[in-house]
């Protein structure tokens, strides 16, 4: 009998020890993340009903040049970027590795390897972004015949997608996911992330330590979704358009048991609502618009 209540206390000390989880990574070394994000959107239009599915593959490399303390200071630049898209019009197909083929082909080709640099928080958060803007300067130098209106309206676009505020809660979704003090197998912890990619939202999570063992350490989370202000306009293709979307995502990660830095994820996320075009002169009497988006994300090293 005591011995098996001396190996419950043990089991029970070891699950209630205290692990830091926050990045513990060094500096000169290079940590990669690869992602898969599988998406499909739904949406009604004048009563028809419309899919839309979209496969966006990429990389990014994150080099550690700074130990803050706090943080670590780094270059990031994408490695790849892909991007397919199926709808009632065919697929579509555009690559950073077919640059030449198209003109997005060709742009995306101009945005990978262009350096910029990041401040990341031991927490996974992004504290400050430098020179981003040098994905975009020369995004246009294989094209000096298209005309400098189109020019800008592509790069605003551009922004919008993966300008700073993009970049930061794109990859915040998956890197913010470490709490601010010591935890134990078994307990969790509460953040938020804002999302400025189209829309501006919110999402808040609640992550889970499920296990660590001496390969690797296993979180799982679990997220609610919504537009930031449902009343706001904002203009999309010259067009004043509001957001009212909410949704829920669940997440699991593997982590590397030495730096912390992610080696495997899931994100399975679904969102529903709908968006409102304003009456305008490109759309006399507006439009509303039902949408049902899912997204099922891996993520590697």
């Amino acid at each position: 009998m005591k011995y098996i209540l001396a190996a419950t206390i043990l089991i029970l000390s070891t699950n209630l020890k205290k692990t830091d989880l926050g990045l513990n990574l060094n500096v000169g070394e290079t940590y990669s993340q690869s992602y898969i994000s599988k998406n499909t959107i739904t949406q009604t239009i004048n009563g028809m009903e419309q899919v839309i599915k979209m496969e966006i593959t990429g990389g990014m490399d994150f080099k550690v040049n700074e130990n803050l303390g706090d943080s670590y200071s780094m270059n990031a630049s994408y490695s790849s970027l892909i991007m397919k898209m199926n709808s009632q019009m065919g697929e579509m197909v555009f690559s950073s590795e077919n640059g030449g083929a198209d003109i997005f082909s060709t742009i995306l080709k101009n945005m990978v390897g262009k350096e910029f640099q990041i401040d990341m928080a031991r927490n996974g958060t992004i504290s400050n972004i430098e020179n981003l803007d040098n994905l975009f300067n020369k995004a246009f130098d294989s094209f000096p015949d298209i005309p400098a209106a189109q020019k800008e309206q592509a790069l605003v676009q551009l922004r919008q997608a993966y300008g700073e505020k993009a970049f930061k809660g794109n990859i915040e979704m998956i890197t913010a996911i470490f709490p601010n003090k010591e935890v134990s197998v078994g307990e969790s912890w509460n953040n938020s992330v804002k999302l400025e990619s189209g829309m501006s939202g919110y999402m808040n999570n609640t992550f889970t330590l499920t296990d660590i063992n001496s390969d690797a350490i296993f979180i799982k989370g679990t997220s609610q979704i919504s537009t930031e202000n449902k009343d706001a306009y904002i203009q999309v293709n010259g067009m004043p358009t509001r957001y009212n979307l909410t949704g829920k995502m669940s997440t699991s990660y593997k982590l590397d048991p030495q730096s912390n830095w992610i080696a495997e994820g899931k994100i399975e996320q679904e969102i529903s609502g709908n968006v409102q075009i304003k009456d305008n002169p490109n759309l006399p009497g507006g439009m509303l618009i039902p949408m049902v988006i899912t997204n099922d994300m891996t993520i590697g090293q």
